[in-house]
């Protein structure tokens, strides 16, 4: 007799399951660190250009996303 697999759900088996959940978490670390790469050439943009509001608006988004990689 064969048990049920309670634990399948819409990517199929259990290792699918899994694969696609490394594969979202591989991505999400990516963007993170693209994004990270990006807000610091805008930041020091910001800081050329004296542009204190969007400095403090891409610093804060730096913060939140180091925050989040901390936890």
């Amino acid at each position: 007799m064969e048990w049920p697999n309670f634990y399948s759900n819409a990517y199929g088996t259990n290792n699918q399951m899994v694969s696609g959940l490394l594969s979202e978490m591989v991505i999400d670390e990516q963007m993170r660190q693209y994004r990270k790469r990006t807000l610091v050439q805008e930041i020091d943009e910001a800081l050329a250009s004296k542009n204190k509001e969007l400095f403090l608006r891409l610093t804060d988004e730096l913060k939140e996303i180091m925050a989040y990689e901390q936890a």
